[in-house]
């Protein structure tokens, strides 16, 4: 039997294209502060430029908070330049890689053939979370003291060669428990007790503790936090932003999402902005359908990881119930005929997981990277690069 979309399709990823990214930027700081420097985990003595851990923290301690492990985000448009498109996943890389570099001093102070360090990394990736930081945190803390302040610079200085998106993420963590080179991509991450012990202090920052209790079913680790959720702005003035996708349904483009944010996470704002009806129910793919899809495809391969740069979400927005999940990964369904599909993104993940799909891309200038992406986008094939989302009609209309 054919199987058609019907009509062309433009799909939107969210985040810096319609919604501002900082409250994820701040969540990512502030789980890094916390598992840093909070006696439930590791426990250091934060420099004096940072303030001691609570979970009572101002507006202007979050921005302070940020901008030092951040750098100013140029720690974040080191990881989104390699298809690092999950705030949660650049959360993880920056505490790993202080993490790693506390182990790296501390097999430095250690005589050859002592084994200290070796079973601190393989217990700083197994292990039981908290458990594992708050072992390591009695061998690291004398290390730590004699070193001085982390650097968050530092991994700026860090080579990665071609290495971007899952493969980055493999990379650093098998370097922190010393198997560099073991395959096994996101899944050997995301075993660990680790990696899901940092999701839930991010979760606990973004969500707040009554919305984390309510979509997790468990009470937070620690109480406290109000969360960072309600205060995510939009990047264009709402009228502006309902204005374009009002002309794009003129123009007859069926419009769909394809978001890291979970339903909870993207409802209220399209809501709050009015927009909801400019989208198609179908093609609105949320961080909820990718688990669960990755969740009913473990029986075939193991491990299996369909968060961007992977081009199931952009598939799944396009092709709605046309295909089902297997079909839509494992078979290979044909290509959207030309111009009839565009993904809008801000990233190089969007960007990598539309070329994935057979999508044309359209680049806006309103990420972390700002215009700094558009040479990127350009060099990774970009179909059109614009400086924000205001701009799609026109340059469609004129096609």
């Amino acid at each position: 039997m054919s199987r058609e979309a019907a009509g062309g399709k433009i799909i939107f990823d969210m985040d810096g294209v319609i919604i501002k990214e900082d409250c994820y930027w701040d969540a990512a700081a502030l789980t890094v502060w916390e598992l840093l420097f909070s006696e439930r985990y590791l426990g250091l003595e934060p420099s004096p430029d940072l303030p001691e851990f609570k979970t009572g923290v101002s507006a202007e301690e979050i921005a302070s908070i940020r901008r030092i492990i951040l750098q100013e985000g140029r720690v974040t448009a080191f990881f989104k330049r390699r298809a690092i498109n999950s705030n949660l996943d650049l959360a993880f890389l920056v505490f790993i890689y202080q993490l790693m570099s506390l182990l790296r001093d501390l097999e430095r102070s250690r005589p050859p053939g002592d084994a200290t360090a070796r079973e601190a990394a393989l217990l700083a990736g197994g292990g039981t979370f908290p458990g594992n930081l708050q072992r390591l945190s009695r061998l690291l803390k004398p290390i730590y003291a004699s070193r001085g302040a982390l650097q968050f610079d530092a991994v700026l200085r860090e080579r990665t060669g071609s290495i971007r998106g899952e493969e980055l993420l493999a990379y650093f963590f098998t370097g922190l428990t010393g198997e560099q080179g073991r395959a096994g991509g996101r899944a050997l991450v995301a075993a660990s007790p680790l990696w899901s012990g940092v999701r839930d202090v991010f979760q606990e920052w973004y969500l707040g503790e009554e919305k984390f209790r309510e979509n997790y079913g468990r009470e937070p680790s620690v109480s406290g936090k109000e969360g960072l959720l309600h205060l995510a702005a939009h990047l264009l003035p709402s009228e502006e932003i309902g204005q374009t996708l009002r002309r794009l349904k003129e123009q007859g483009w069926i419009l769909g999402i394809a978001t890291g944010r979970s339903w909870p996470e993207l409802s209220p704002h399209l809501e709050a902005m009015g927009i909801r009806n400019y989208f198609e129910r179908a093609s609105i793919v949320t961080r909820d359908q990718v688990q669960k899809a990755e969740e009913s495809l473990q029986k075939i391969r193991a491990g299996i990881s369909l968060g961007k740069p992977h081009p199931y979400s952009f598939l799944k927005a396009y092709w709605g119930t046309l295909y089902n999940d297997e079909e839509l990964v494992f078979s290979t369904p044909p290509q959207p005929p030309p111009g009839k599909c565009w993904a809008v993104g801000d990233s190089l993940a969007d960007l990598l997981s539309a070329r994935g799909m057979g999508a044309s891309f359209i680049g806006v200038l309103t990420g972390p990277l700002g215009a700094a992406a558009g040479n990127l986008f350009r060099r990774e094939g970009a179909r059109v690069v614009l400086p924000d989302m205001t701009h799609i009609p026109g340059y469609l209309g004129n096609l």
